[in-house]
């Protein structure tokens, strides 16, 4: 049985995580582990260790009452949950913990989709280092209508980035399936701005080349997943604003895509290609790792 571990945050006055969490886990058969932490720094309060203890008892207690007062407001009919309240004030470091000790669908969690300088937000440590596919929830309900956007790049010729593409396009087929949606496939055709500002290359006739260059591509994925043309789009421009423009065309509740994780001091400053996408996108985002052997 597939299991689905549902970031359920007290700050979150409408509980989108929890609410999305359990939808998918009545669509796809899955178990819940519903998870909530609490944290207090108790030895700056200068009080004894036995008190210590007695208030740290009290505060998990508390916020394990409110776990499941939360829990008893949805409509969790046929499906499984656990609930679990963690005292953690790292909750990436826990997550991902988890995540290596057991095998879960998704973590479903609430996106605070911002990061500056000096921080590094919850989100952007999940992505780049959490073993488990990341669904990072927008505030917008899902409609039955609205498709599901697979982020591709069919121009890596890496062994590594080809994998993922599959990866990205089964589970976003996967999920276009199960809630009986329309599928769609987008892949940016990055042009140096440069190149271009100098006038020093054709724009027009190198987006044609590269289309063309692709059209076997694109024709093994249509006929494998029974796409049209015109859920495929291939654009060129900036892949941070082009997918999410296109998202925000064709109406889409969830976004797929790839993300490599990174830890140098260079990718947190800079933020690799899916993270800034992410800055950008007002859509549920489902994001997805290489396997790891």
């Amino acid at each position: 049985m597939s299991k689905i571990l549902i970031v359920v945050d007290a700050a979150d006055k409408k509980q989108i995580a929890l609410t999305r969490g359990i939808e998918l886990a009545q669509v796809m058969g899955a178990d819940i582990e519903a998870v909530a932490f609490t944290h207090e720094y108790l030895k700056a309060a200068s009080v004894e260790p036995a008190s210590q203890t007695k208030i740290k008892d009290y505060l998990i207690k508390d916020r394990s009452d409110w776990l499941k007062s939360e829990l008893e407001k949805f409509d969790c009919s046929g499906v499984k949950i656990t609930r679990k309240v963690v005292w953690s004030k790292q909750l990436h470091q826990w997550i991902n913990k988890r995540c290596q000790q057991q095998d879960y669908l998704t973590v479903v969690k609430t996106g605070h989709r911002s990061d500056t300088f000096y921080h590094t937000s919850t989100d952007w440590h999940l992505l780049r280092e959490c073993p488990a596919p990341v669904l990072l929830v927008a505030e917008k309900k899902w409609r039955k209508t609205r498709p599901i956007l697979a982020a591709l790049d069919l121009s890596s010729r890496k062994k590594s980035k080809q994998k993922l593409n599959q990866l990205v396009l089964q589970t976003a087929a996967h999920y276009a399936n199960q809630f009986n949606r329309e599928l769609h496939v987008i892949h940016v055709l990055h042009i140096s701005t440069v190149l271009q500002d100098l006038d020093l290359i054709d724009r027009k006739a190198l987006v044609a080349e590269r289309k063309a260059d692709l059209s076997p591509a694109i024709a093994k994925i249509c006929a494998e997943y029974g796409l049209g043309k015109q859920q495929i789009h291939i654009l060129p421009g900036e892949i941070h604003k082009v997918i999410p423009s296109v998202a925000d065309k064709i109406k889409a509740d969830l976004v797929v895509m790839g993300i490599v994780g990174h830890l140098s001091l260079t990718a947190h400053l800079l933020g690799n290609m899916a993270e800034k996408v992410l800055t950008h996108l007002r859509t549920d985002v489902l994001a997805l790792k290489p396997a790891i052997k």
